[in-house]
């Protein structure tokens, strides 16, 4: 009998062969693409840039895909990461209607994904009383702790693609961090040190993304700002895109469902306006203008000069990441 080979011949058994590995090559690179490490990068990062999503089961997947990497949570600069390509979309669906809520959406989303650790950085569960280390690619959620220890940092991506980092020597407690399909909350104290915070736009009129710190209380919607509270607890808030309400704290919390004020254009201040802790219950920050709140009653409202700040490496090095993890130009 004649066997397959003598049949079909070498070389067509060879063209078949290139063939099939061809269609194989092609079936992973439509599945998979590759992503060259980068100083900075962790893999909850990556996937939270290009995938806009990160869990445990993503992870999983991802763990898979790279058998070459003995641990995910120390990728080194140069090595190449294989993440799993979103699923593609048909150009013209046979039938157009209005697409379901995701699952992502549907599930209970209340976390923090941390995407980069520099130096010490401790955590401390809710409920616990022990500070332990804290790593990149952990997920931590509502009434969770941390604190970034001389020459740290530490960046952490919300569900929504909100985006906050933490300076040296600052604590935050993670009060309440819970997104639903209608409505978000994050809620955060920040006792001590520097807070860089990019707010994504929430869902819901009753969503809120609120700060709180020892002299006063930050409300936004789609904006970039950073805080600092010193040792004296005294409070910083300057306002680098977007608008801020900044409520004081000794007036009363916010009201559940409290309708934000109308917001204007930007404009600048003319110049530095005192105003005594009694005087003020809310303050409407926009683009360019800072205050700063102490407990002794001394208020200062004021202009701040952007390429002057941008000389503050902490000011520099957020604009970095900001513009790499979403896109910009």
């Amino acid at each position: 009998m004649t066997n397959l080979f003598s049949f079909v011949g070498p070389r067509r058994i060879a063209v078949l062969l290139i063939f099939l590995a061809a269609t194989l090559v092609q079936a992973a690179s439509d599945s998979v693409f590759t992503v060259k490490v980068r100083p900075g990068d962790t893999v909850s990062y990556l996937a939270l840039k290009h995938l806009h999503t990160y869990d445990q089961d993503l992870l999983n997947q991802i763990k898979k895909l790279n058998p070459h990497i003995r641990d995910l949570n120390r990728i080194q600069a140069g090595q190449s990461v294989y993440l799993p390509r979103p699923h593609a979309v048909p150009a013209q669906p046979a039938a157009p209607a209005p697409p379901p809520v995701s699952k992502k959406m549907t599930a209970a989303a209340s976390r923090a994904v941390v995407t980069l650790v520099e130096g010490e950085v401790q955590m401390m569960a809710g409920g616990d009383h022990t500070w332990k280390s804290l790593s990149s690619n952990a997920i931590l959620k509502g009434g969770d702790k941390v604190r970034v220890l001389d020459n740290g940092r530490l960046e952490m991506v919300l569900d929504n693609r909100s985006v906050l980092r933490l300076a040296a020597n600052s604590t935050l407690e993670l009060k309440e961090v819970e997104r639903k399909p209608e409505k978000e909350t994050y809620r955060f104290a920040l006792s001590l040190g520097k807070m860089w915070t990019r707010v994504t736009r929430l869902l819901g009129f009753n969503s809120k993304y609120q700060v709180d710190t020892p002299t006063a209380i930050t409300a936004v919607q789609g904006t970039v700002y950073d805080l600092q509270v010193d040792s004296n607890q005294q409070t910083r808030v300057r306002v680098h895109s977007g608008n801020v309400l900044v409520y004081n704290p000794f007036a009363g919390d916010l009201a559940p469902g409290e309708k934000v004020p109308k917001l204007q254009e930007p404009t600048r201040v003319p110049g530095p306006t005192r105003i005594s802790r009694e005087a003020w219950e809310q303050l409407l920050l926009q683009q360019y203008q800072q205050v700063t709140l102490g407990r002794e009653g001394r208020s200062t409202i004021s202009a701040f000069d952007l390429d002057k700040a941008r000389k503050e490496a902490w000011v520099r090095w957020n604009e970095a990441r900001d513009k790499d993890f979403y896109g910009e130009i």
